[in-house]
């Protein structure tokens, strides 16, 4: 499990702040990203809230006041918001990394971090933001809602994940695409070690509905520069296979194996037109998300192949 205070990191909020995080395009005549203060605007519905003077009583739920005997008044999301979905890769190879058994220092904590990070800068926009685990013991889908108390709701979603099993995220993104359904950006975080699919073929599919992808590849430290000095036991996480070996001997072919397949998912993100970001754990999240950023705020064209 992961704290409040593991997830949530003030100085990276504020640094990512200074800039707007655009949204996907929207054919309404307001592509704002701020929220409306328009209620009862659209079909969708966003939650109940106790009546006060000077609401609508249009919005009143008759239903609920004739078997309760409660005002309560239906609130709506207007259509013309952004929302985004935070997917975040849960599986088991998330784990690596991990100190004393829990989830401190592993990719799965990284990711955590920085989608925690991008909610609270989407909801000082005024931004509605839902979460999507991928893989992990359970499924889970915390639907996209505005508001300060959304960001305790997306902190208690993302620190009790318990990564397992494989992320599936061509799966985990036809599921988010079916739920949103219409403009809405989708920040999939993930090391993209599912070899059981095109890694990119979810980003695909969901610039197929019109959404709006955005790609944060995520490795470790060790998964880049190999620096083990001694004979070492190497785990499948997601499997039974096992490797002992000397990696010395092994470093400058595996390095230059994993630029590859770095430069490779950077190539497929570009022919596809999905803004892209590469982190270690070692890096600065700042400059790289900055980046990703500033390239979701250019029109998405793919590159011609």
């Amino acid at each position: 499990m992961l704290t409040r205070a593991d997830l949530f990191d003030p100085v990276l909020v504020a640094r990512l702040s200074r800039r707007e995080i655009p949204g996907p395009p929207s054919p309404y005549p307001h592509r704002g990203l701020h929220r409306s203060a328009r209620r009862g605007a659209s079909l969708e519905f966003s939650e109940h809230t106790l009546y006060a003077r000077g609401d609508d009583l249009r919005h009143l739920d008759w239903k609920f006041l004739a078997k309760t005997d409660r005002f309560l008044v239906k609130r709506y999301e207007d259509e013309r918001l952004q929302r985004a979905v935070l997917l975040v890769d849960a599986s088991r190879s998330m784990v690596y990394g991990a100190e004393n058994g829990g989830l401190r220092s592993s990719k799965y904590h990284l990711a955590a971090r920085l989608a925690a990070a991008l909610a609270a800068c989407l909801l000082r926009q005024g931004d509605a933001v839902g979460v999507h685990l991928a893989g992990g013991e359970e499924g889970v889908w915390l639907p996209p809602r505005s508001g300060s108390a959304q960001l305790g709701a997306v902190l208690e979603v993302l620190g009790g994940a318990r990564p397992a099993g494989e992320a599936a995220l061509g799966t985990a993104c036809r599921g988010v695409g079916e739920r949103l359904k219409r403009d809405a950006a989708v920040f999939v975080f993930s090391d993209f070690l599912d070899e059981g699919e095109e890694r990119l073929e979810g980003a695909r599919l969901l610039r197929a509905r019109g959404l709006a992808p955005r790609v944060v590849h995520l490795l470790h430290a060790e998964e880049v520069d190999l620096p083990f000095e001694n004979t070492t036991r190497f785990l499948d996480l997601e499997g039974p296979a096992n490797l002992v070996l000397d990696p010395l001997p092994l470093r400058r072919a595996y390095r230059e194996e994993i630029s590859a397949f770095v430069r490779g998912l950077a190539r497929q993100a570009e022919a596809l037109g999905v803004p892209h970001a590469f982190l270690s754990g070692a890096d600065d999240p700042a400059p790289a998300l900055g980046r990703l950023l500033r390239r979701a705020q250019r029109p998405h064209r793919a590159a011609r192949r």
